[in-house]
């Protein structure tokens, strides 16, 4: 692990995921060691997590460092101080049980996937007062399972065969003010059938309770709920908001409403119930000076569900409970509401240690004991070997440098942590947290970035989950107006297609490429897109931006170049996906349409270039605003590349290039994204990639240091910071993997880059990743010509490298010598045959 003085840009706060690859239940560790459980984007949470553990100590704890075990390894430990005490607190998730591995929670949801969120504010009725502390709703009640016209809402709870119980079904009508208007029936195995019409039992936004006598009368070990609509039902969607299981009699109405039951099962309807899952923690105590200390910390716990200590355990509502070896002596509410277990109390000899080991169960798992001191190295080398050993792509690229190999290994991690897998296939999500979904242009570049990695049949099963959102005109639009998400389904449908060299798959998406080239021709073919007053005619109609800069809020929308870019892009994309298989006339054609659109967007562009403070000519991105030049200009970088559609030394490029580099502060440009006078980190990656296009190098390299430079110590990314000692503020999730994607892909990219049919190599490599004994390698790493395996390893005298035989379609491989020589032309060489070569330095 490089040290966190080798990150001298990192963000004032940060946080890291500690969860499983793939994990439903994302989990995360914060800058001071605050566990952070169930994000909701407009939560009202401690940063928006409903749940926030953290250690603590009277008078309070003072930050000292973070790190993680490893980059592979999420195991957080983070030291904090207090007077003459020194605490070491750890976390990690603890690895699965194998005959656990993609268990089934014991109460689930079978079939659908509907959730209906925000009721018109469910409350609590006077009579009911007395016992709930707040005359709000419970906050299983804000939200609900629900199912269309004719459908149904079936819950299964697995029990030993032949088992009986109690289920509470629990409803908090937010729609259907009238009685009579939504009646549901409610079934479940052994218990007769039950009409509910909520609004007249219960009334119109207050939570009520059905209670049903179950039992397995089949044996099979599953007992099942079942609410549709009533025969007799005007309204026939049907809604649950919560349900608990009971292996006995259940409590009264007063006690479930105020979150003191008890359940062997609870399902809150309104949210995905992830399969249980437990982390393990040790805080360690050290006495670091001259005297005795009686030390007695605690856990704080700030949350918007009931915490409570009973019989020595932290129930904190239905989802997770928290155990120490010893047990919690005790408990208290401090002033602004926090919860406080109190660690038994230790006395500390001067260099002494104490350790309370911690055992949280989330979601199940109850009932399994925690670990203590005793166990606790045999469960974390077990979690650590898990890490160790999961199957992510690691490795493909090596590079000399501790610093970029950490964050290439952590980059992988991170963004397999942050998928889910949804409708069965994996979804590559930005984050964890506030980008927790499909985000067009970052899952484009993620699914890229998996498939150089070697997963191209991840990013295909992701791809097919993307291509399921296309509309019936042909178009993609998951943001409103935004038009550009067309041409980068169309880049990444290309994309894909090369580097797996699957031209039948490209065949059998062929339907949704045609389809989507239509949408682009309608586009243009729109009266404010064919406007011949236009300042981009006939390219698209204003749309959004994005990226630092909306044009959906104004009075009137202005015409802007984003778009045109994107859709510039697209059709080049399209011609080249036509030309891969064959389709001649569409070929013909799509090119035709790119050139028009090229030279159209010149002759538009041309009125409207304006200079710099500098000199520099650049093009605002959008027309008639007071825009800073370099607002987001993020979309020009990617139609440098990975579009393509400018040649090498354009000029209109090196002008803008030079305007971008002009605002940089601590390397990075400044002032470009959502975030004023901030620095938009990954869009390190979109300059250096435009640089790299140039052929320049040297600034592309310089753009990968900066973009290390602001990485946290736990080997992460904020998406946008301040640059130091401007401010705390902060834009975006956290880890962001689109970050993680573009630093492997720079990385990369610096390393091995494809020109047409040319694959150019070593042409970003520096003297100083020439270490003596190191390597620098990719191993079997995907490109449009085939897997490329290349080893490039460097003495005190000399440097060999090795390059293995390339696939088709290759026709020259051009190595790079800068790293030896600035002056040295580059060799063209042979890509069909194996290659030794030495390189002995100057």
């Amino acid at each position: 692990m490089p040290p966190a003085s080798e990150f001298p840009y990192q963000p004032p706060w940060w946080q890291c995921c500690v969860s499983h690859p793939d994990a439903r239940d994302k989990v995360l560790a914060g800058r001071e060691g605050e566990l952070l459980f169930d994000y909701e984007r407009d939560g009202r949470g401690w940063r928006h997590f409903r749940t926030m553990i953290e250690p603590g100590l009277e008078g309070g704890l003072e930050f000292l460092s973070q790190r993680l075990a490893s980059p592979k390894v999420p195991l957080v430990t983070t030291r904090l101080g207090g007077g003459n005490l020194e605490f070491s607190w750890e976390i990690v998730a603890a690895a699965p049980e194998a005959e656990d591995a993609g268990a089934v929670p014991p109460l689930c949801r079978r079939g659908g996937e509907e959730l209906i969120t925000g009721w018109d504010g469910p409350r609590i009725p006077r009579t009911k007062r007395d016992f709930v502390a707040a005359a709000e709703c419970p906050p299983e009640f804000r939200d609900a399972a629900w199912a269309q016209d004719g459908g149904a809402i079936v819950y299964e709870w697995r029990v030993e065969p032949g088992a009986q119980g109690t289920l509470v079904a629990g409803f908090a009508e937010g729609v259907e003010r009238e009685p009579g208007r939504r009646i549901l029936r409610i079934e479940a195995d052994g218990a007769p059938a039950t009409d509910l019409d909520p609004a007249a039992r219960f009334g119109f936004g207050v939570p009520g309770f059905v209670r049903l006598q179950v039992r397995d009368d089949d044996g099979d070990g599953c007992i099942l709920l079942k609410v549709e609509a009533a025969p007799d039902s005007p309204e026939r969607g049907v809604f649950l908001s919560a349900l608990w299981g009971f292996h006995g009699e259940a409590p009264s109405d007063e006690t479930l409403l105020a979150g003191e039951a008890n359940p062997a099962v609870f399902a809150s309807c309104g949210h995905d119930i992830p399969p249980p899952s437990r982390y393990l923690s040790r805080l360690v105590a050290t006495n670091t000076g001259d005297e005795k200390i009686r030390v007695a910390p605690f856990l704080r716990v700030r949350s918007l569900e009931r915490a409570m200590v009973r019989s020595g355990e932290l129930q904190i509502g239905h989802a997770t409970l928290v155990r120490v070896h010893t047990g919690f002596s005790g408990s208290g509410i401090t002033e602004d509401g926090a919860c406080q277990a109190m660690l038994p109390e230790a006395t500390l000899e001067p260099g002494g240690t104490c350790e309370w080991v911690v055992t949280i169960d989330r979601h199940g798992g109850m009932h399994e004991l925690p670990i203590d001191p005793g166990s606790w190295n045999s469960e974390t080398s077990r979690a650590v070997a898990f890490w160790n050993l999961a199957p992510l792509p690691y490795g493909v690229l090596e590079i000399p440098d501790s610093r970029i190999q950490a964050l290439l290994d952590s980059s992988v991690r991170n963004i397999y942590q942050a998928r889910d897998i949804q409708n069965g296939l994996p979804a590559f999500h930005v984050g964890p947290t506030c980008y927790r979904q499909l985000w067009i242009v970052d899952g484009a570049f993620l699914l890229e970035t998996a498939t150089l990695l070697g997963r191209g049949n991840e990013a295909r099963a992701g791809l097919d989950y993307m291509l399921g959102f296309q509309e019936e005109d042909g178009g993609f639009q998951l943001k409103a107006r935004y038009w550009k998400e067309t041409g980068i389904v169309l880049w990444t449908v290309m994309r894909h297609a090369r580097l797996t060299g699957d031209l039948d798959w490209l065949r059998s998406v062929w339907p949704r490429v045609v389809r989507a080239v239509d949408f682009l021709r309608t586009l243009r073919s729109r009266e404010e897109a064919g406007d011949p007053s236009s300042p981009v005619c006939r390219l698209a109609p204003f749309g959004d931006i994005d990226g630092g800069i909306s044009n959906m809020g104004e009075t009137e929308q202005l015409p802007e170049f984003s778009n045109s870019y994107w859709i510039l892009v697209g059709w080049k994309s399209a011609a080249e996906a036509a030309e891969l298989l064959g389709e001649r006339d569409a070929a013909v054609d799509w090119r035709s349409e790119f050139e028009e659109g090229l030279a159209t967007f010149r002759r538009a562009a041309a009125p409207h270039l304006r200079k710099d403070a500098r000199g520099h000519t650049y093009l605002p991105i959008r027309i008639g605003a007071d825009d800073a030049p370099q607002k987001g200009q993020w979309a020009f970088c990617h139609a440098v590349h990975p579009g393509g559609i400018f040649p090498k030394g354009d000029e209109f490029v090196e002008g803008m290039l030079a305007m971008l580099d002009a605002t940089k502060v601590e390397g990075l440009v400044h002032d470009t994204g959502w975030m004023s006078d901030g620095l938009w980190t990954y869009f390190a990656s979109f300059v250096g990639h435009a640089h790299l296009w140039q052929g320049n190098s040297r600034a592309a390299l310089a753009d990968l240091q900066a973009m290390a430079d602001h990485a946290a110590p736990v080997l992460v990314w904020r998406e946008e910071q301040k640059p130091q000692g401007q401010g705390t503020e902060e834009v975006g999730d956290m880890p962001h993997n689109w970050a993680s994607a573009e630093f492997l892909r720079l990385a990369f990219h610096l390393v091995a880059m494809e020109r047409g049919r040319e694959l150019h190599l070593l042409h970003g490599v520096p003297r100083q990743w020439l270490v003596e004994g190191k390597t620098l390698a990719i191993r079997e790493a995907v490109t449009d010509f085939g897997p490329l395996t290349l080893r490039l390893h460097s003495t005190a005298k000399e440097s060999t490298l090795e390059i293995a035989a390339l696939g088709s379609g290759c026709d020259v491989l051009v190595v790079h010598r800068t790293a030896w020589d600035p002056a040295a032309v580059p060799w063209r060489l042979d890509p069909k045959t194996n290659h030794h070569i030495s390189l002995p330095f100057p």
